[in-house]
């Protein structure tokens, strides 16, 4: 992509009492606008609307922009992940991330769960609208987390999201009275009590970039008798206590080597299978017998992991970035 050359960042629309998950995609559009306009992009922030897609499709050739679409789910709008992209390439337009179909796909874990399991990737067992069969060991471990089925973010996980039950058919009736409540769609997932991993991916015209694998380490958490769960304030409230004992970690020992390499290897299946496109994130749990098993795929996901293992790679964030804009290009 030539220099200033014409970037809109695509970003979640701000209304009075946003929370704040929702003002971090306006503070992010803010930081990856900046890093870009310091390599001579002509940049713009547009809050999403079909009416502004348009507005940026009918303009002169020379002066349409690549869309750089950081459009994330809200309270009320978790269509709006994926419905974004498939408007986007109605109107024509060049757009960074995952389309519409890898999108729809991701941004509901079920979805992503059942092609996992058809591909034979471990993702952990789960009940809910469209259930697996648990089989016949799931009692050796009856701890489930209860998760909605379209949001990110951490929205719906909370120190009530661990339950433990005796039976299957508990389970479901405990799901069923998560959805009657919230009104949403929720489902249980085995809980696997274990070590975290995150691998950042993203691609530029031709090649394919894995970062290496980062763990999230849970400090204080058994000392204190917690659940190792992200939580929605873990992410975002200050106050609390996984906001400040929840840490990042990037280097390990070489005997983890095999370990993360696995990580990667599933993180490219993942990125196959699932039909990804720009740049995403797969999340992990290590078991107790060191199992790898799949937690979430994330299309579109926010660009600070990408940064601070770009920082740990030795390579410039806002190359990464014009990696996405040139991959974006290309696939137009």
């Amino acid at each position: 992509m030539n220099q200033q050359a014409p970037v809109a960042i695509l970003h979640n629309a701000i209304s009075d009492g946003s929370p704040e998950d929702v003002l971090d995609n306006l503070r992010q559009a803010q930081w990856i606008g900046e890093e870009l306009q310091s390599a001579g992009y002509c940049i713009e922030l547009v809050p999403f609307s079909l009416q502004a897609i348009l507005q940026l499709a009918n303009r002169p050739p020379k002066l349409r922009p690549t869309v750089c679409n950081l459009v994330d789910s809200a309270p009320g709008q978790e269509s709006l992940c994926y419905l974004s992209a498939g408007l986007l390439e109605h109107a024509g337009l060049k757009y960074t991330g995952c389309t519409l179909e890898a999108l729809y796909t991701t941004t509901n874990k079920i979805l992503t769960k059942q092609l996992l399991h058809s591909r034979t990737i471990k993702t952990p067992q789960w009940v809910g609208n469209t259930s697996m069969t648990l089989g016949v060991d799931w009692l050796s471990n009856p701890v489930f987390l209860l998760k909605p089925t379209s949001e990110d973010a951490s929205i719906g996980l909370d120190d009530t999201a661990l339950v433990s039950v005796s039976d299957e058919t508990a389970l479901s009736e405990i799901v069923m009275n998560k959805q009657h409540a919230t009104g949403k769609e929720y489902f249980a997932e085995r809980y696997i009590d274990g070590r975290e991993f995150t691998v950042c991916i993203f691609e530029d015209h031709d090649t394919i970039h894995v970062f290496d694998p980062y763990e999230w380490v849970f400090q204080g958490y058994e000392e204190n008798h917690m659940a190792k769960i992200i939580t929605y304030d873990a992410k975002w409230s200050e106050q609390s206590f996984g906001f400040s004992h929840i840490t990042a970690k990037y280097d390990f020992q070489p005997d983890e080597s095999i370990l993360l390499d696995r990580l990667v290897e599933i993180a490219l299946e993942c990125w196959r299978f699932c039909k990804l496109t720009g740049y995403a994130r797969v999340d992990f749990r290590i078991d107790q017998n060191g199992e790898p098993w799949v937690l979430e795929i994330n299309g579109n996901p926010s660009f600070y992991g990408f940064y601070h293992c770009a920082k740990k790679a030795g390579i410039a964030f806002l190359s990464v970035l014009k990696s996405i804009l040139d991959a974006a290009v290309s696939r137009s």
